[in-house]
């Protein structure tokens, strides 16, 4: 036993639990659900662009609302989407030491984002939303900030 925990790879372990899980969160719940309209109706009304329009709609949710169920779905995507890229931040450098440049980790961070925004607006399976880009983002830093303090 001893010898096959020598030859786990924790943080490889930890990454590859990590991308399952996020996998499963950003696009596994939502498989079966049958969108209504064309292909591309539905491609082009699960786009926004216009950074922190959702931002300034769930913080308005969280001040303005007394709706429990809105408050909770507000927390749910703004704290959400900041806590659940912070793993990513961590771990990347952690396991790809070309990663832990803070300037090549933050764009490897954001082309990742990109891809997974991306993806999800082309499987029908979530939006493209640039605040989810922006919130997403800052998790991931945070995740290197964490990984620059332990390093040290």
């Amino acid at each position: 036993m001893s010898a096959l925990l020598k030859r786990i790879n924790l943080p490889k372990a930890a990454l590859i639990c990590y991308a399952l899980i996020m996998a499963w969160l950003l696009f596994g719940q939502r498989m079966g659900d049958a969108p209504d309209g064309s292909y591309w109706e539905n491609v082009c009304s699960n786009v926004r662009l216009t950074p922190f329009q959702t931002i300034d709609y769930y913080y308005r949710s969280l001040t303005l609302s007394t709706d429990g169920y809105s408050v909770k779905k507000a927390v749910v995507n703004l704290v959400g989407n900041v806590v659940m890229f912070i793993p990513l931040g961590f771990l990347l450098p952690f396991v790809f030491p070309k990663l832990r440049s803070f300037f090549v980790g933050t764009a490897f961070f954001a082309l990742c984002i990109v891809l997974i925004e991306l993806i999800q607006l082309f499987s029908l399976l979530g939006c493209c939303d640039i605040d989810d880009l922006i919130l997403n983002m800052v998790g991931a830093i945070i995740g290197r900030a964490i990984f620059a303090l332990k390093s040290d």
